[in-house]
């Protein structure tokens, strides 16, 4: 008898315990609530501004694509776009593919950026070299050993240079014979 009677009490401890179903579900709701706010709308939001910027895309203005490639718009197609991205070389693009509108003052950014970066890879060459007497070559301006140097052909596995070796019959030039 005595198990019953905990078994009595315990059923009516549960009972009495029993709470809300809303209570029970609220933390659930809670993050349902917090990713709304902190992730779903500021993406919606992002989308939106990116879908306004493509739609109000004119020909001259200077654009980046998705993949970083700066390019001039040179025409507009119903979803895509013709960009200039050399003088004289047009490709056309998904509208999708523009990133964003780069005014002539970010242009000039980006340059300068590229030629600082330059000018802060010949400065560290210089460094390493140390007090070397000779004057390094000017950007744009190649030596002529470095150049022979490094189109020397590199001799194959049989000790030969790849231009001494002599084809057999039917062979090309990989060694290797034609299928018939």
């Amino acid at each position: 008898m005595q198990g019953n009677t905990e078994l009595i009490a315990l059923t009516q401890l549960a009972a009495a315990q029993k709470s809300n179903p809303l209570v029970t579900l609220l933390p659930i709701i809670l993050i349902g609530v917090v990713f709304y706010f902190l992730l779903f709308r500021p993406q919606r939001k992002r989308q939106q501004q990116q879908q306004q910027m493509q739609r109000q895309i004119q020909p001259g203005q200077r654009i980046m694509t998705t993949a970083g490639m700066l390019a001039d718009v040179v025409a507009i197609e119903d979803d895509h776009v013709v960009l200039e991205i050399a003088p004289g070389v047009e490709v056309r693009y998904v509208k999708q593919a523009v990133a964003q509108v780069v005014s002539d003052d970010d242009d000039e950014d980006i340059e300068d950026e590229t030629e600082d970066d330059v000018e802060e890879t010949d400065e560290s060459a210089e460094a390493e070299e140390g007090t070397e007497e000779e004057e390094a070559p000017e950007a744009g301006e190649t030596v002529q050993d470095e150049v022979e140097a490094k189109t020397e052909t590199l001799p194959s596995a049989t000790g030969k240079k790849t231009g001494d070796a002599s084809l057999n019959d039917g062979e090309d030039k990989s060694g290797k014979r034609p299928s018939a």
